[in-house]
Order: structure tokens, then sequence, then C-alpha cells
């Protein structure tokens, strides 16, 4: 399986699910806002899944491919507990993660050695163009990747 294969089931994940409404691949510089001036379609859909890529190591016949998933929805101040509508966003972003991982990890047969690992959580309000509450997730798809001379496009 390559990195780009890996990326486009996570745009497919995302348009599958029910709940999620866009997906997004880049540096943090990359993301979209509903608010952003321009035409209506260059802003985002709420909730918004963003993956940036990190550091990815090869440890043997291994690759190791490191991202960032956040996972967010526009957030909105409440009557009465202020912070309730931050914290329930929190809460379906995570959820939503967990999605994802889940369809990643059982729904394709082609590719069951596939392991997620080093999944780490951390809950996020921020103030961009739209205040936004979610998730991120720090993870590292390890996938079966053996060198092989045989196939290098190289003269010998």
């Amino acid at each position: 399986m390559t990195y780009k294969e890996i990326i486009n089931r996570f745009r497919t994940v995302v348009s599958d699910h029910y709940m999620l409404q866009d997906f997004g691949y880049g540096q943090l510089s990359d993301l979209k806002t509903q608010s952003q001036l321009g035409p209506e379609e260059d802003g985002v859909d709420y909730p918004y899944l963003f993956l940036v890529p990190g550091t990815s190591t090869r440890q043997g016949p291994v690759m190791n491919y490191s991202f960032n998933m956040i996972l967010m929805d526009m957030a909105r101040g409440e009557e009465g507990d202020v912070y309730d509508n931050y914290i329930s966003i929190q809460s379906d972003c995570q959820q939503y993660i967990d999605d994802v991982l889940a369809n990643l990890y059982y729904f394709y047969k082609d590719q069951p050695e596939i392991t997620l690992t080093n999944i780490n959580y951390t809950p996020f309000k921020e103030s961009y163009q739209d205040e936004l509450a979610g998730m991120t997730a720090s993870i590292t798809i390890q996938v079966p990747t053996p060198l092989n001379d045989c196939i290098t496009p190289i003269a010998k």
C-alpha cells in the first residue's frame, strides 16, 4: 500500500461517513474555514477532518506513516453552561476519529496487516476565522512494505 493510497482511504472514509462533511490534507496553514472570503465552494463544511502529515520512518520491512488527524466542528456559545457546547463537540469528534480508525482497520480486507499504533488524543478549542472545537489524534499507521531490489528500475 502506498502513501497516496492511505491518504485516499482517509478521503473515502470521510466521504462515506454520514456525519463528516469535508476532508482536507496538508499543513496547518492549508486549513480552510467557513468564513473565508471568496467563492462558497472554497469554504469548508463542518465537521471537517484535516490530515497533517508527519515524519514517516522505515523499520526493516515496515513503513510507519505518522499523521495528526484533526477533527473539528463549528463551536457556538450556548445559554447556561458556556463550556457544554465545546465539550460536546470534542466528545463527538473523538467518536468520529474512532469511526474513521475502525473503518480503516476493519473495512479494508486487502491489507489486514495494517496496524494503528501510538494513538494520542488531544481536545482543543481554537479561534481561527471560525470558532472551532474538536479533537486531534496523533496516529501512526504501520504498513508492511518490504524492500524489493527485483522491481527497482535500475540497469544492472
